[in-house]
């Protein structure tokens, strides 16, 4: 297939994160097999979230969204998870990549929370992680953890942290799970956690490309990485997040399965002390994702869940 004419070169914007490269050079490399006279560059954009201004809405793609909306690149890759709910005018996902394995995993010298000492530090900053495991380990301890995985996993082998928590789809996209035991982390067990203990965040484990509205051209360009079982499962996910008003810093988690034209859609939202954990789960036609969120969404208002995230508000 030649190169179109309006785009002779096709800018695709990232951050500059060692998993981001990986995950654009993939991308990359895809559309030049499919458009072989198609040229791509990957612009690398430093967004707030890698300044250090994480607790902004949209910290890790904001910048990248100001790029393509300036013509400055014609794509974004983004994480999922990281996109605020609330859409930006002008810009359209174009394509939802098909989702990598969703689950969280711990990482230590333990096999499994229960292995756990007592008041023992486990690695991360992320609400929806300390109040599902404070439920089932309310004697632990949780301190932030930032940086890139090489980063992380060294200060874990340091000692500065009894386990930490990673998702395990970033883990698999730079590979480290294959040459694992041959690493410098070798000592190290992964141990997956399972979705009873640990529901993941809306979008976890979803790559989307975003282009201009009007773009069409890139959009066809991009439009063979779509999958849209991912993007069913990612709008109720999505979609349920948004009755509540929530964002990354919520402690809510979601995650949609679709077999058979039926979408199943799990939701949990919790007390940041793990005091309170409200979960739910609702079977429904996979083709009205909106309506199984807010299905669900009501089953979790009956018990409280919209009093629960009130509260957390009024403490923070």
């Amino acid at each position: 297939m030649g190169r179109r004419p309006s785009i002779p070169k096709l800018k695709l914007g990232t951050r500059g994160s060692r998993l981001a490269l990986a995950q654009a050079e993939k991308v990359k490399n895809t559309l030049t097999e499919l458009h072989e006279d198609l040229e791509v560059e990957i612009v690398i954009i430093k967004t707030s979230g890698d300044r250090g201004e994480r607790t902004q809405i949209g910290a890790f793609v904001r910048e990248i969204q100001e790029a393509i909306l300036d013509h400055r690149v014609d794509v974004g890759l983004h994480c999922l998870k990281d996109l605020p709910v609330e859409r930006i005018a002008g810009l359209t996902l174009a394509a939802h990549l098909k989702r990598e394995d969703p689950r969280d995993t711990l990482i230590g010298r333990v096999e499994g929370l229960g292995d756990l000492r007592a008041n023992s530090i486990v690695g991360t900053g992320s609400i929806r992680r300390t109040s599902q495991i404070a439920h089932l380990r309310p004697d632990l301890h949780y301190k932030p953890l930032v940086g890139n995985v090489d980063t992380r996993l060294r200060k874990l082998l340091s000692g500065e942290y009894g386990a930490i928590v990673l998702a395990i789809a970033g883990l698999k996209r730079l590979g480290l799970l294959d040459t694992w035991k041959e690493s410098e982390f070798a000592q190290l067990l992964v141990t997956p956690m399972s979705l009873e203990v640990m529901l993941p965040a809306p979008g976890q484990a979803v790559l989307v490309l975003e282009t201009r509205a009007e773009d069409r051209a890139s959009q066809g360009l991009v439009s063979s990485f779509e999958d849209p079982e991912t993007r069913l499962c990612a709008t109720a996910e999505r979609a349920f997040l948004k009755v509540f008003g929530g964002g990354c810093s919520m402690p809510i988690a979601s995650l949609g399965t679709v077999s058979g034209g039926v979408l199943s859609l799990a939701g949990l939202i919790a007390s940041p002390d793990g005091s309170r954990v409200l979960r739910g789960t609702f079977h429904g036609p996979a083709a009205d994702p909106q309506g199984a969120a807010q299905v669900l969404a009501d089953q979790l208002e009956s018990q409280g869940a919209r009093k629960l995230l009130k509260d957390l508000e009024v403490v923070s």
